[in-house]
């Protein structure tokens, strides 16, 4: 397994369920981090092809979501999915370029983002246990 990697000072991202899936509601739920992520890896992509190509940037805001329907992870139905059937991540994007090029720096974004590539190409996921230290 290759090496986390480092950074600078230590964080912590809490996360928590809403009520109906007995969590307490505190937090993000652990989709919506994946959502987040998604937006945070494109918003940075964007950022960086925009500055390479000399593009001044004066707005980014993303909108995502995610189609869910809550019979699966509940186990409710075996025909629904646990997880999002859909996710929508529209971006405004302002700046000193016209819009057919600010389209092709998120072309481009969407093109080299690792987030949107495990998603929409799948990854082999494996779980187990760790040693008790």
């Amino acid at each position: 397994m290759p090496a986390p990697s480092k950074h600078i000072k230590s964080y912590a991202a809490d996360g928590d369920h809403p009520t109906v899936l007995c969590g307490a509601d505190s937090g993000p739920t652990p989709v919506e981090w994946l959502l987040h992520a998604l937006a945070t890896c494109l918003t940075a992509g964007i950022a960086n092809i925009a500055a390479t190509r000399g593009v001044k940037l004066t707005k980014v805001r993303s909108y995502a979501a995610g189609g869910i329907d809550l019979r699966g992870i509940l186990g409710i139905s075996d025909e629904v999915r646990n997880g999002y059937q859909n996710i929508a991540i529209r971006f405004e994007i302002e700046g000193d370029a016209p819009a057919e090029k600010m389209q092709l720096i998120l072309d481009q974004a969407q093109a080299r983002s690792a987030v949107f590539d495990v998603l929409a190409n799948g990854v082999p996921v494996s779980v187990g246990m760790a040693p008790v230290q």
